[in-house]
C-alpha cells in the first residue's frame, strides 16, 4: 500500500475546518497538523473544534514550527483572498519543501495583476521542486474551468458568457458581510474603492479563460454594483433595513476594440428565491449548460482543494494552473 500523503491545513475557519473534516475520510492521506493565528486555539486538540473529543492532532500558531516538525507534502491555505497576504506563507511552504493548495482567488491565476509576485513564487517554486495552485469553485471551477473544457468539443469558439447567481441567505457569515450586507449604498461604494469588501478572483477567471483560448481580448471591464433591499429583510446573520445593501452584481467584460469576446456576471443576493450557473458558448456547436440551484460554493471549494491533492503532486514543478494538472474527480481512496 503506497504511504499516506502526509498534509497540514492552514486557516480554521468554516472553509478550514470542512476541509480538515474531509481530509480525515481520506485513507489515502495523513492530516498531521493544523495552523491558525488565534491564540487562544494554540496548542488545542483539533478535534475538540471538529467533534468536541481530542483526535490527537495539534493546533499550532507559528506555521514555520509546524512545518519544521512534520515535513508535510502538501499545506493546504484556506484563510486570505489576496496573494499579497498569503505570500509569505507560500514561501515558507516552498522553503520546507512543501507544495501549497490555496483557496485564495487571486492565486487562480495571478500572471496578470500580481505578475512580479507570480514570478517569484514559480521561481522558488521550482528551485525547490514543488507546485503551488489556486483553486476551489469560484474561482477554481464553474467560471473558468469548466467553461474552458467544454470548450475542447468546439471546432470554433466566438465567445462566451458565464453567469452566476447565488442565493446568499444560505451562505456563510463571512461571506455575507464580504458583500456587504446591510451597507448603505454610499459604504458599499466606498469599501468598493477601498478593495474591502466584495467579491475577488472575477477578474482572474476571464484572464485565465482568455489566455487559454487565445483570445485577442485589448481591454477588461469591470464593474461591482450593490442591488438595495426593497423591503425589510432578515439572515441568520444581519438585519437588512430597506434600502440597505442586500447584495451585488460583479461583471467583468473582455472585448477586443468593440467586440464582446468574453462576459463574466456574478450576482450574490440574499432575496432571490433560488439561484443558478450558466455556461453559453457561441461557438460550433453552440453549447448552453445550465446548472438549477446552482453549485454551493462552500462545501465544493473544500471538495476541490482535496480532490486534486494527488494530481497536484504529478504536475509539473512551480505556480501552476488548474489547466496544468489532470482532469480531478471524486476521491474515493
Amino acid at each position: 500500500m503506497s504511504a499516506k500523503i502526509k498534509i497540514i491545513v492552514v486557516g480554521l475557519g468554516q472553509i478550514g475546518i470542512e476541509t480538515c473534516k474531509l481530509i480525515l475520510q481520506k485513507k489515502s492521506f495523513n492530516l498531521l497538523a493544523v495552523v491558525d493565528i488565534d491564540p487562544s486555539k494554540a496548542d488545542k486538540d483539533l478535534g475538540e473544534f471538529l467533534y468536541k473529543k481530542k483526535i490527537g492532532i495539534k493546533i499550532f500558531n507559528d506555521l514555520k514550527a509546524a512545518l519544521k516538525e512534520f515535513q508535510p507534502e502538501v499545506t493546504i491555505l484556506t484563510s486570505k483572498s489576496r496573494l499579497s497576504e498569503i505570500a509569505n506563507d507560500i514561501f515558507s511552504c516552498i522553503e520546507y519543501h512543501s507544495s501549497v493548495i490555496s483557496s485564495c482567488e487571486e492565486l487562480l491565476f495571478p500572471f496578470k495583476k500580481n505578475k512580479s509576485l507570480a514570478e517569484e513564487i514559480d521561481a522558488k517554486a521550482k528551485e525547490y521542486f514543488v507546485h503551488v495552485l489556486g483553486t476551489g469553485v469560484n474561482p477554481g471551477f464553474i467560471m473558468d474551468t469548466l467553461p474552458l473544457f467544454l470548450t475542447s468539443i468546439c471546432s470554433d469558439v466566438k465567445s462566451i458568457k458565464i453567469s452566476r447567481v447565488v442565493d446568499l441567505s444560505k451562505r456563510r457569515k463571512a461571506l455575507q458581510q464580504k458583500i456587504g450586507l446591510s451597507l448603505t449604498k454610499s459604504e458599499f461604494q466606498k469599501l468598493v474603492r477601498e478593495k474591502k469588501i466584495g467579491h475577488v478572483g472575477l477578474l482572474e477567471s476571464a484572464q485565465f479563460i482568455s489566455h487559454y483560448l487565445n483570445f485577442d481580448i485589448t481591454d477588461f471591464d469591470e464593474s461591482i454594483k450593490p442591488y438595495l433591499a426593497d423591503k425589510n429583510y432578515k439572515t441568520k446573520f444581519f438585519n437588512i433595513p430597506k434600502g440597505t445593501v442586500i447584495g451585488m452584481k460583479h461583471t467583468v467584460i473582455g472585448k477586443n476594440k468593440t467586440k464582446k469576446l468574453l462576459e463574466l456576471i456574478l450576482e450574490m443576493r440574499a432575496d432571490i428565491v433560488k439561484g443558478f450557473d450558466e455556461i453559453v458558448i457561441d461557438g460550433n456547436p453552440p453549447i448552453k449548460l445550465k446548472i438549477e440551484n446552482g453549485i454551493f460554493g462552500d462545501t465544493a471549494t473544500v471538495a476541490m482543494m482535496v480532490n486534486v491533492i494527488p494530481n497536484l503532486l504529478h504536475a509539473r514543478y512551480g505556480l501552476i494552473t488548474m489547466k496544468d494538472i489532470n482532469i480531478p474527480s471524486f476521491l474515493n481512496i
